[in-house]
């Protein structure tokens, strides 16, 4: 369970478990502040994960990078060495273009796979968090309900 969530069953707590002889729910205004402060302070650690994630992402596609300027290169100066022979020179010609088309493939798989994956997580997070935001709207109108009052918006 992570921490946002146990600081909403907390929370939840607080709320249904408190009502005085008269059937009212009745809370500890201190403990409910403290506790929506520490969610208020739980909520945002997604929103880092999120940009580790995409701090990640661009260390990732700036080492393929380096990686295919490597190859291109490797693969320039061999086809510079084969140049003086002319039997040579189509084939490392072939052979560069094919490391280079290689290298593109691999850059271009790396960048899709990337941000499919980062997609997928911030999909998660915001799944988790529309979670989070019904829950507290839940339990906003339950509060209300239970103090006597209408919804609130």
């Amino acid at each position: 369970m992570t921490d946002v969530a146990a600081i909403i069953d907390e929370l939840e707590k607080e709320f249904l478990g408190k009502k005085n002889i008269f059937g009212k729910c009745y809370v500890d205004e201190n403990k409910v502040t403290s506790i929506l402060s520490r969610l208020r302070e739980a909520i945002p650690q997604s929103f880092y994960e999120a940009e580790t994630l995409l701090r990640q992402r661009d260390a990732l596609l700036a080492e393929a990078s380096h990686r295919a300027e490597q190859i291109v290169a490797s693969a320039n100066e061999t086809r510079d060495r084969l140049v003086h022979e002319s039997e040579v020179l189509s084939v490392a010609k072939k052979q560069a273009s094919d490391i280079e088309k290689a290298t593109q493939d691999y850059c271009e798989n790396l960048r899709i796979s990337v941000h499919q994956s980062l997609d997928n997580q911030l999909y998660d997070i915001a799944v988790k968090m529309n979670e989070l935001m019904m829950s507290i709207e839940g339990l906003r109108d339950e509060l209300w309900k239970r103090s006597g009052g209408g919804a609130q918006g």
